[in-house]
C-alpha cells in the first residue's frame, strides 16, 4: 500500500464525520467531532502551504486539540511535522531544530510565555490560535463537505497528497537518554504499517477511548495516541501532561477511558494518587519505555483490580515492536511481536547470528523499521545491516514466541569480564529499600550508573534521593544473594534522580552526575 498518512487520516475522519474523535480534557472537556477536526486540518493545511515552502514544519505544543490539528494540518499539506522536545533545555531543542532545517514553527502564545527564553530557536513562530480563528469559516465549510462528499473528492479538492510510500512523514528526535539527539526519519509506509500492527493487536478488544497525555515528541505519543485515533482508531481524550496523576485520575474517571498507555514510573504515581475509585473501570493498561517490575504489576491488580500488560517499542520501530494482550500474555516478557516483524539475536562481539532462544543483541526487520538517521549515514550504517536494525537491547525470543528484554546495552557495565545489568541491580536496591520503609510513593529515588575504572574497566555508582547508608546497602545486597561483582561500592546523594519527560531515566545526566562526584 502506497497511501500517504494524510490520506489515511482524511479517510479515517471523513468515514465517521459525526462521531466524537477527540475530547480535550485540558480545555474543559471540549468534544470535537471527526468532521470538524478534519475541516480544521484542511483549513490549516492551506495556510501552511502559503506560509512554508520547505518540506518540514516545527510544532511546539502539548497533547490536545491544538497539537492534534497542527500535526494533522502538516500531513494534509504534504509537510513533515517535527514535534520539538521543549522539556530538555534550549541547547538540545535548538540542535534538533537546526538538524531539521526548520524555518517555521507552529505554537501558541501560552507556550511562548511558559517557555520564555527556553523556547526553541526554530524560525518564525506562527500562532495556532490566530490561524484557527481566521480560518474558522473555512474549517466549517470543509466539515460540511466531509459529511457530503466521498474521501477521494475531498482529497482532490483539498489537494491532499495521496501517495506516501518511502517518503518522509515524521521526524522524531531521540530523547537524549544516552547522548545528543538523533533525528529518526519515519516514512509514510513505516507509520501506516505500525498503525495496522497496533490495530491488529488492540483493534478487536472493543476499546472505545484512549488517554492521550504522552508528549507529541514521544514516539508512542506521536503514533499511537495521535495518528491511531485520526486514522480510525478509538476516540482520544487528551491531557497536556503525564506528570499530574491526580488530574489524570479525574480525567480517566470522568471520561470513562478504556485504554491507558504509560511508563511504569508514571503508572506507580497514578495508582497511588488516583486510586481504585477513579481507575477501576479501565479495560486495559499497557506500559513501555522501561521494565515493568513484577511487584508493580501485582500491586496494581491488588489495589485497582485491573491487569497491566507490558509492551516494548523504540522510535526506530515507529515505535511498537511487541506487546502482551488478553489471551496472549506471559509475565516477565514484553509479549509477542506485532504482525510482519522479524527478530533475531546476534553475539555482541562477533556479530554471529544466534539460535532462537539464545540471548543476544536484538535485531529487527519489518515494514515499521525506519530507513535511517537524518543526515547521519555513519550512524545509520552502524545500525542498519542488510535490512536488519541492530538495536541497543539485549533479549531473547522463547519457544512460545514471547520476547524478553534483558536490558539496554547502555545499561550494562562490563566489570571483570562480566556484563552487569544496571536495571537488575536497581531492582534489588529498591526491594531492599522498600523493606526499610524509606522510599517515597510514586517517585524514582534510585539509579544505577557507571564510571570508568582503571582496574575493572567500569565501576557501578548509585545515585539516590532517599535515606541510604552505603555500608548497610552493601550488606543488604549480599544477604539477598546478589553477586559480589554486582554490588556497587560508590553511592552519591542527589536531590532528585534525573528523569526525562517521557518517564525514562536520563542516562546521560545520571552518568555526568556520577563522573563529577
Amino acid at each position: 500500500m502506497n497511501e500517504s498518512l494524510g490520506m489515511a487520516c482524511l479517510r479515517g475522519l471523513a468515514g465517521s464525520a459525526r462521531r466524537v474523535a477527540l475530547v480535550d480534557a485540558g480545555m474543559g472537556g471540549r468534544k470535537i467531532k471527526a468532521g470538524l477536526l478534519l475541516g480544521a486540518g484542511l483549513a490549516l493545511a492551506r495556510r501552511i502551504k502559503k506560509e512554508e515552502s520547505g518540506p518540514r514544519v516545527g510544532v511546539v505544543l502539548p497533547p490536545g486539540a491544538g497539537g492534534t490539528i497542527a500535526n494533522l494540518g502538516c500531513v494534509l499539506a504534504g509537510k513533515t511535522p517535527v514535534n520539538l522536545n521543549f522539556t530538555v533545555g534550549r541547547a538540545v531543542s535548538d540542535s534538533s531544530a537546526k538538524q531539521a532545517g526548520l524555518r517555521t514553527v507552529i505554537t501558541a502564545k501560552a507556550m511562548e510565555e511558559k517557555l520564555g527564553e527556553q523556547f526553541p530557536e526554530a524560525g518564525r513562530r506562527l500562532d495556532l490560535g490566530n490561524m484557527l480563528k481566521h480560518g474558522k469559516g473555512e474549517a466549517v465549510f470543509w466539515a460540511v463537505l466531509a459529511l457530503l462528499l466521498p474521501a477521494s473528492w475531498l482529497a482532490w479538492l483539498g489537494k491532499v497528497p495521496q501517495e506516501g510510500g518511502d517518503r518522509e512523514a515524521g521526524l522524531l528526535f531521540t530523547s537524549g537518554s544516552t547522548g545528543d539527539p538523533k533525528g529518526v526519519v519515519l516514512t509514510h509506509g513505516n507509520l501506516l504499517a505500525n498503525l495496522r500492527q497496533i490495530d491488529g493487536v488492540l483493534g478487536n478488544l472493543q476499546l472505545s477511548s484512549v488517554l492521550g497525555c504522552l508528549p507529541l515528541f514521544h514516539s508512542f505519543g506521536f503514533t499511537a495516541t495521535l495518528w491511531w485515533p485520526l486514522t480510525g482508531g478509538p476516540r482520544v481524550v487528551t491531557y497536556p501532561s503525564p506528570l499530574d496523576p491526580q488530574a489524570l485520575g479525574e480525567v480517566i474517571a470522568k471520561h470513562e477511558i478504556d485504554l491507558v498507555v504509560t511508563t511504569p514510573t508514571f503508572l506507580r504515581a497514578l495508582m497511588r494518587r488516583a486510586g481504585r475509585e477513579k481507575l477501576e473501570k479501565l479495560k486495559m493498561v499497557v506500559t513501555g519505555a522501561e521494565k515493568l517490575s513484577g511487584a508493580l504489576r501485582e500491586e496494581f491488580v491488588e489495589k485497582i483490580g485491573v491487569k497491566v500488560y507490558e509492551g516494548y517499542g523504540m522510535t526506530e520501530g515507529s515505535p511498537v515492536i511487541a506487546v502482551n494482550r488478553p489471551g496472549a500474555e506471559k509475565a516477565g516478557t514484553v509479549g509477542k511481536l506485532v504482525k510482519g516483524l522479524e527478530v533475531r539475536t546476534v553475539d555482541e562481539e562477533t556479530g554471529e547470528v544466534l539460535q532462537t532462544g539464545k540471548p543476544g543483541i536484538l535485531e529487527f526487520r519489518g515494514p515499521n523499521i525506519f530507513p535511517g538517521y537524518l543526515g547521519r549515514t555513519d550512524l545509520t550504517e552502524k545500525v542498519l545491516r542488510e535490512g536488519w536494525y541492530h538495536s541497543a537491547d539485549f533479549g531473547r525470543l522463547d519457544e512460545d514466541g514471547f520476547l524478553t528484554i534483558e536490558g539496554r546495552r547502555a545499561r550494562f557495565s562490563k566489570i571483570g569480564g562480566e556484563m552487569v545489568p544496571h536495571g537488575l541491580v536497581e531492582e534489588y536496591l529498591t526491594k531492599w529499600l522498600k523493606g526499610k520503609g524509606v522510599l517515597h510513593e510514586g517517585t524514582q529515588e534510585v539509579m544505577v550508573t557507571a564510571v570508568e575504572d582503571e582496574k575493572k574497566g567500569e565501576a557501578l555508582v548509585v545515585l539516590y534521593a532517599c535515606e541510604l547508608d552505603a555500608m548497610e546497602a552493601e550488606k543488604g545486597l549480599r544477604e539477598m544473594g546478589v553477586p559480589n561483582l554486582w554490588i556497587p561500592k560508590k553511592y552519591v546523594s542527589v536531590k532528585v534522580v534525573p528523569m526525562l519527560a517521557s518517564g525514562k531515566l536520563d542516562l546521560a545526566a545520571g552518568r555526568k552526575l556520577a563522573q563529577s562526584s
